[in-house]
């Protein structure tokens, strides 16, 4: 089908991987030739039909039945063809109604706006401006250690990120409440003294304070579950997954997609 060719070029000029882009055309194919109907004419019923369908039947290897995890991937391609004909203009609105959650705690571990906000609320200068970097920003540890003076753009509330992992350069938009405080702190003497000077070793040991002084020192926290935080938290408030990928710098589509879950909520997929 020459749509599902155009559909897997789309994905490659999106950035998703080769695995992706070789598999989700041929799970849509399976999926639009089990219902037999023309595009325009698929409901949200069908692909809730078609959900129900893929939990009776086994995979051929394991002679088990698929995982949910496959059953999601299957449902993620089917949602991206449907994003990618509307915004083609072949129909005007897409049937897939459920919603993309962000990964339960389980999954990925994440803080919950009660928590940071008690990090944010027990924290010292330094510890703020740590919490700004990690968190409100995104960065990999080595990216806050690597940060220079010059890359923060105070004026314009931007963040440049010159050598990310895999040497990926990004910028990184702040709120006004960063400014201020990485203001503040720049021309603090601690600022003066430590900011953008501060250690890999120093960033980890400031964390653990924070957590103990927040009560979270014994819920298995790591640094990195603050990024974990900051992209659950903004496909929650609706952005786009390419911008959350540009966003933490990821190389790869799929690998922004760990963040993202179906919402098995009421009226849509039950829980399983």
């Amino acid at each position: 089908m020459e749509e599902l060719y155009l559909f897997r070029k789309e994905l490659q000029n999106l950035g998703y991987c080769k695995t992706i882009v070789n598999t989700y055309p041929r799970r849509v194919r399976e999926f639009l030739q089990h219902l037999g109907k023309d595009i325009a004419e698929i409901t949200n019923t069908d692909i809730l039909e078609y959900y129900s369908y893929l939990k009776t039947i086994k995979s051929r290897k394991a002679n088990k039945l698929l995982s949910e995890s496959y059953v999601h991937s299957i449902l993620l391609a089917i949602k991206l063809y449907f994003d990618y004909v509307q915004r083609t203009g072949q129909i005007k609105v897409s049937p897939y109604q459920l919603k993309i959650k962000t990964a339960k705690t389980g999954e990925r571990k994440v803080f919950t706006k009660e928590e940071i906000q008690r990090l944010y609320n027990k924290s010292s200068p330094l510890q703020v401006i740590i919490l700004h970097l990690c968190y409100a920003c995104g960065l990999r540890r080595t990216e806050a250690v690597d940060l220079l003076l010059k890359d923060i753009d105070l004026e314009n509330n931007l963040l440049y990120i010159r050598k990310g992992k895999g040497k990926k350069r990004r910028v990184i938009p702040f709120t006004k409440q960063v400014q201020r405080d990485i203001e503040d702190f720049i021309f603090s003497t601690e600022g003066k003294e430590g900011l953008l000077n501060i250690t890999s070793i120093r960033i980890y040991e400031e964390f653990k304070k924070m957590l103990k002084k927040a009560g979270l020192n014994n819920n298995g926290f790591t640094l990195h579950c603050l990024r974990h935080t900051i992209a659950t938290q903004l496909l929650e408030q609706g952005m786009e997954l390419e911008k959350v990928r540009d966003f933490l710098g990821h190389e790869y589509l799929s690998t922004t997609q760990i963040y993202t879950r179906i919402n098995y909520g009421t009226g849509t997929i039950p829980a399983q």
